[in-house]
């Protein structure tokens, strides 16, 4: 499929659908069109490429004791965004001095919020999943939807969210399952 340009689509409906298991690929679609891809170059790692109609980024964790998310041009050096983790509010500095931050607004569903630097929410977030897997997402851009870094903070939020799930679900298949309690006898015993 063609990726079409961004500011050519109608925004108030926006998704992400898993379009690949291995490795991870993800296409954010407004109606039927694609105006994003987040694709993980293998199986195992967090190098992801991330493209748009314009333009292509590479994303990647990095550090230990202070990660995070640097996000460059392809086959570039020059960093154009980069999101620090921390545990409850993750923050997000773009190139030319724009700032956002990105937190969980629910666990049940699980939800994300990309908040401005005044606090306004600019997207809204919520995975969807297939048992435990990740297999989409929908979006809603809350407010200054024409605003050019609009497309990349999605695709950040979001392979920033795909990290977490599939961290999450590793832990959980390490979770030995203990199956159910063992009846009680008429005593109290087990």
């Amino acid at each position: 499929m063609t990726l079409v340009a961004f500011s050519t689509v109608d925004r108030s409906a926006l998704r992400w659908l898993r379009t690949q298991d291995t490795p991870a690929g993800f296409s954010l679609l407004a109606g039927e069109q694609e105006v994003g891809t987040v694709a993980f170059v293998r199986s195992a790692g967090s190098l992801a490429v991330a493209r748009s109609a314009e333009r292509a980024w590479t994303l990647k964790r990095a550090g230990f004791l202070a990660p995070g998310i640097v996000v460059r041009l392809e086959n570039g050096l020059e960093t154009v965004a980069h999101l620090s983790a921390h545990l409850r509010r993750h923050d997000i500095s773009m190139q030319g001095g724009l700032s956002y931050s990105l937190r969980r607004s629910g666990h049940l569903p699980p939800a994300w919020k990309v908040s401005g630097d005044r606090g306004e929410e600019v997207l809204h977030i919520e995975p969807v999943a297939e048992g435990r897997h990740l297999r989409a997402g929908a979006v809603v851009v809350s407010s200054r939807p024409e605003a050019p870094e609009m497309l990349l903070l999605n695709l950040i939020a979001w392979y920033f969210i795909v990290l977490t799930w599939f961290e999450d679900e590793a832990l959980e298949t390490l979770t030995p399952y203990e199956g159910p309690d063992p009846p009680v006898r008429a005593d109290g015993a087990r």
